[in-house]
């Protein structure tokens, strides 16, 4: 064998086992709100859980063929208050409690401190996230100011017997979380559910307002906009806003809105005049949490997509980060350096 084949083999043999002893030799370190977060989750899964045995106490069906883990947070693929469609990929992602530490993560990047007052905003699309969201809130003692609506799309909370705003009313009642919404609208088209069952939405709204829920109606979408800010902005400086999932209030009647990643938004990637709620609390300087586009949101954290099963509390990157030792990589760099040279300079000589 000639001196450049086995200058090859060795390049191999010294990259593989460097890369072996790199990943062996790693630190995990912790981040410094890993307590809070991994609270806020497994108040989660403990929330999630209280909504499963709500579900078989009902008698509603948990379907095992969309729920593939049997999580009892995936809803209907269709109902009378179903608004568009969803992604079940996205949604059955959604069920991971760790999303929860996600949450505090974002509060945490935005410096957001007890006692802060937040802007809240939920669609029924994506109760495990609104759970997350009330969880991450109650953690952090966070004050916030929450309008959410009924409809929403397939999958989500489109029980017609246990909306999103039943799921909060129960698990506030039991104690689980201390904040509920404080006003809520039907959802769907122009935010009044035109395309609902109107007997179905009715009976639905008079349930909710037996539990004490004010009812925001204002069949004109700009106007229902204008009322939540006010609401909003009515109590205390608002620090953020959040939104969960992609109701009209939230957007308005924008095109850009549905191409941008969730996540921290400080600004709008392209001019964007619509007035909807993210836009205008960015025009106010006040960043907003977009909870949508699920499947991206999870990777940039760290966690699965449409995971089964699903990970246990506290497994995911949201919650560590690793470092490796830099004096073994540059050592493992300059030593295939040198090889490579070596075997280009035989290559040169052969030429």
């Amino acid at each position: 064998m000639n001196k450049k084949y086995c200058l090859l083999i060795a390049l191999f043999i010294i990259l593989l086992s460097g890369f072996l002893i790199l990943e062996n030799s790693k630190v995990t370190t912790y981040s410094e709100d890993y307590e809070i977060k991994l609270e806020a989750s497994r108040l989660t899964a403990q929330c999630f859980e209280k909504i499963k045995q709500l579900k078989i106490k009902k008698n509603i069906n948990i379907d095992k063929s969309t729920d593939l883990n049997h999580t009892g947070m995936i809803g209907q693929d269709f109902s009378e208050i179903t608004t568009t469609l969803g992604n079940l990929e996205a949604k059955r992602t959604s069920t991971n409690p760790n999303m929860s530490a996600v949450i505090v993560h974002m509060f945490n990047e935005l410096r957001l401190q007890p006692k802060d007052t937040i802007a809240v905003n939920f669609s029924g699309s994506f109760p495990a996230l609104n759970i997350a969201v009330m969880c991450a809130i109650e953690k952090m003692n966070l004050e916030p100011i929450i309008i959410s609506s009924i409809g929403s799309s397939t999958h989500g909370a489109n029980d017609t017997e246990l909306t999103y705003l039943d799921m909060e009313n129960y698990l506030y009642n039991e104690g689980l979380i201390t904040n509920r919404s404080s006003y809520f609208s039907i959802g769907g088209m122009y935010d009044i559910g035109q395309e609902m069952n109107p007997e179905t939405r009715d009976k639905i709204v008079k349930r909710l307002r037996n539990y004490g829920y004010k009812l925001l109606y204002d069949d004109d979408l700009i106007h229902n906009i204008n009322a939540r800010y006010d609401i909003y902005n009515s109590v205390n400086d608002v620090k953020c806003f959040v939104n969960v999932g992609g109701n009209d209030a939230s957007f308005g009647d924008s095109n850009v809105m549905v191409y941008v990643d969730g996540g921290i938004i400080t600004e709008l990637p392209n001019k964007d005049d619509s007035t909807g709620l993210i836009q205008l609390f960015l025009k106010d300087s006040k960043p907003a949490i977009h909870i949508l586009n699920i499947k991206s949101l999870a990777a940039k954290y760290g966690l699965p997509v449409d995971p089964l099963p699903l990970p246990s509390v506290g497994e995911g990157g949201v919650y560590n980060t690793y470092k490796y030792n830099k004096i073994l990589a540059a050592a493992l760099v300059v030593a295939a350096f040198v090889l490579l040279y070596e075997i280009y300079f035989i290559n040169k000589n052969n030429e």
